[in-house]
């Protein structure tokens, strides 16, 4: 099974020094500024489940660039709606990594709702 650090690593290594990457807070920024650390990242330090939505934003404003979000099963949950809009503009320019591990192991491994729900059918509905 592939651990979060090298999911993020994999990726990061394929980055064009256009792309832009949003990171979820906790270990994911961690993983990504071990990994690559850039001036395109953006690491989402102090709010949890606004990755996704910052790295909409920053996907419609800049239609030439890939934006990559790389976020947790956690992060996601807190901010569903996101998975709504995100769907609703469809910028092709848009790749949202969603790295579940059924914890928010950040904040101390309390156990998250994705072993009973299946975010990626959630992502296709929206």
């Amino acid at each position: 099974m592939l651990i979060r650090r090298e999911g993020v690593e994999i990726v990061a290594k394929t980055l064009s020094t256009k792309d832009i990457a949003v990171s979820a807070n906790g270990f994911m920024s961690r993983d990504l500024h071990e990994a690559r650390d850039r001036v395109a990242n953006f690491y989402m330090i102090g709010s949890m489940g606004l990755a996704s939505s910052i790295g909409l934003g920053l996907a419609i404003k800049n239609p030439s660039r890939r934006v990559h979000i790389f976020d947790g099963d956690g992060n996601v949950l807190m901010n569903l709606g996101s998975l709504v809009t995100i769907g609703s503009h469809g910028p092709k320019n848009l790749i949202h990594f969603v790295f579940d591990n059924s914890a928010h192991e950040s904040t101390g491994g309390q156990p998250t709702n994705s072993v009973s729900i299946k975010i990626n059918e959630i992502a296709k509905a929206a």
